[in-house]
């Protein structure tokens, strides 16, 4: 073992402490040791002749580290992951006597210090660094274009303050997110060759650069949860190959406008986030075409008015739509059944994940997506990937719900709320197996509650109150288990049956429960007419066949001549069967 090298055990199962011995492997140039259940805590024996060591990776595991501020290691580190491992409370002084570190990472590591003077310097050569996800404190440098060799620069959720700084040329990505920012994003800040920037959650303010459209490479920009203001720029001079932007994330800011034109060039978008501004304006037909790729699109609280546009069916991998708290008129079109990414069994984004510089490296989506489901708002991190939601409450929409919604099969949240919707719940709602989340409220919808949503066995929020249903509310199953029962129904002045006090067979209500019709192509109105129809059609004739009799004098003696034939035949067979019966119980007798 003294002659050892190379040691990698990570990817594996391993418990306990590290054994100090390992600090007696003076050869040992790599060790890996991350994504194990390692616990317990390091300390200067671990690498007292480590003289050898270069890189090392700890990552994801449990452990601590109990070092002296002043102690100096004995080896020259090149790669050091540490993220997961405890270093703090204090800042760990040690690294500042690394200066060959290329790839630092000590996110994660419970970290509430100031960041200190050395460390820009210490690490201007730095090629990957992360410190996110601590609580460091300290003011940024108005530029870090005298990090001329770094691509990766990690700085999120910490508590740093300044502006957003002017960037090295090579950076590639910029997470500056969940601090305390402020002042404009510089109008020319660098980096031609970037490809992801976060800024959001600070308290940046100015408007949107356009400088930002010239960017070639740029993939991924979130500005969301700032104060930023004014329109979004036009990007006029755009390449023949158009805009790389896969994510664009905007939301909870104060841009106006109408919606961005220079997403025409954006056929590769993915994730569209323009919520919570004062855009306002109409929703574009072209968004079906030019944005193909579509998996995640909200335009939620914004000023959006006009129609929905029937052509968001043929975002085929589309599945989350919000457009909800505008003021979008018009009916549901029946189209938005045809959207496929809403009907699969497993999600397209589920299947494949969008691919970003995540600050594991690993492939990732965004950190967040905000939505409201189940009555509250929910940040979905990881799961956002399996979320299907189709949410158009808050608006003016009029007219039926479309019976093509039921197609939506892999629907986790439906919300309809809050509009002007009229006419029946689709007996067929039953088919929407992995439904959670169903918010009907304050519409005028009419007619029973469909026994099919007993079937609905993932349904653990129901709001259908305020409406115009009646008859008897149906049971069982999940429809048992849900909280605030009677909330559920309250406001609809027709509705009988438990949860309510209101009985049923006391003529309270009609006692009925909306089935599904007798064949499955057929709707509810189809039967009606057809029944309709047939009595309409009886009665006419009828009256045709009394009119001929009454005016055409031939046919009377015809009809009554029949009539009797008719009656003389029926007299006879009538009287042959009773005599015979009656000389066969006399024979027998």
């Amino acid at each position: 073992m003294a002659e050892l090298t190379y040691l990698d055990l990570s990817f594996n199962n391993l418990v306990g402490e590290i054994p100090q011995g390992i600090g007696k492997l003076s050869k040992l140039t790599r060790l890996f040791l991350n994504k194990n259940s390692l616990n317990g805590s390091l300390s200067e024996a671990h690498f007292v002749n480590l003289v050898s060591l270069e890189w090392i990776d700890l990552s994801q595991n449990s452990m601590s580290m109990e070092i002296r501020p002043s102690w100096k290691p004995p080896c020259k580190l090149v790669y050091a992951y540490f993220p997961d491992v405890r270093m703090g409370p204090r800042f760990p002084a040690w690294i500042k006597h690394q200066p060959d570190i290329k790839y630092l990472d000590i996110s994660h590591s419970g970290i509430v210090d100031t960041l200190p003077r050395w460390f820009w310097e210490s690490f201007s050569d730095a090629v990957y660094l992360n410190i996110s996800v601590n609580q460091i404190s300290g003011r940024l440098p108005s530029s870090l274009r005298f990090m001329s060799s770094s691509l990766a620069i990690y700085l999120g959720a910490n508590n740093l303050t300044g502006s957003v700084p002017l960037l090295p040329e090579k950076l590639l990505v910029l997470d500056l997110s969940r601090n305390s920012l402020s002042g404009p994003i510089p109008s020319d800040f660098g980096a031609p060759e970037l490809v992801e920037l976060d800024v959001s959650s600070n308290r940046i303010n100015g408007t949107v650069p356009a400088s930002l459209c010239q960017f070639p490479n740029f993939l991924h920009l979130d500005v969301s949860n700032n104060d930023l203001t004014g329109h979004l720029p036009r990007c006029r001079n755009v390449s023949s190959d158009g805009l790389g932007l896969t994510t664009l994330i905007l939301y909870n800011n104060n841009l106006s406008g109408e919606f961005p034109v220079f997403l025409k060039h954006c056929k590769a978008m993915t994730f569209l986030d323009l919520a919570q501004n004062m855009f306002s304006g109409i929703v574009p037909e072209w968004i079906g075409r030019k944005l193909p790729s579509l998996t995640h699109f909200r335009l939620r609280s914004n000023m959006f008015s006009g129609n929905i546009p029937t052509q968001l069916a043929e975002l085929g991998d589309l599945q989350l739509l919000d457009l909800a708290d505008n003021r979008i008129s018009g009916s549901i079109p029946r189209s938005l059944g045809n959207m496929t990414g809403m009907t699969q069994e497993h999600p397209p984004l589920a299947l494949n994940p969008l691919t970003g510089y995540g600050a594991s490296g690993n492939d990732r989506i965004v950190d967040s997506l905000p939505i409201v489901t189940k009555g509250q708002d929910r940040d979905y991190t990881s799961g956002v990937i399996y979320m299907v939601s189709l949410d158009l409450s808050d608006n003016v929409l009029s007219g039926e719900i479309p019976e093509e919604l039921s197609a939506l099969t892999g629907l986790v949240n439906l919300n309809l709320s809050r509009n002007h919707l009229n006419g029946t719940i689709s007996w067929n709602i039953g088919a929407i197996k992995k439904l959670e989340s169903l918010d009907l409220s304050m519409n005028m919808l009419s007619g029973g509650i469909p026994s099919s949503l007993s079937d609905l066995t993932s349904l653990s929020h129901l709001n259908v109150s305020y409406n115009n249903l009646s008859g008897t509310i149906p049971q069982g199953n999940q429809l048992q288990l849900l909280a605030n029962p009677a909330y559920i129904y309250i406001g609809n002045a027709g509705l009988c049956g438990p949860p309510l006090s209101k009985n049923c067979s006391s003529g309270g209500g009609d006692g009925s429960v909306q089935q599904a019709p007798l064949r499955g192509d057929k709707s509810l109105s189809e039967i009606v007419f057809f029944y309709l129809g047939l009595a309409v059609g009886f009665v006419v004739g009828l009256w045709l066949v009394f009119i001929s009799l009454l005016f055409v004098k031939t046919w009377r003696f015809a009809y009554f001549q029949a009539i009797d034939m008719a009656y003389d035949v029926v007299y006879v067979f009538v009287v042959v069967r009773l005599s015979r019966r009656s000389a066969k119980e006399s024979v027998t007798s």
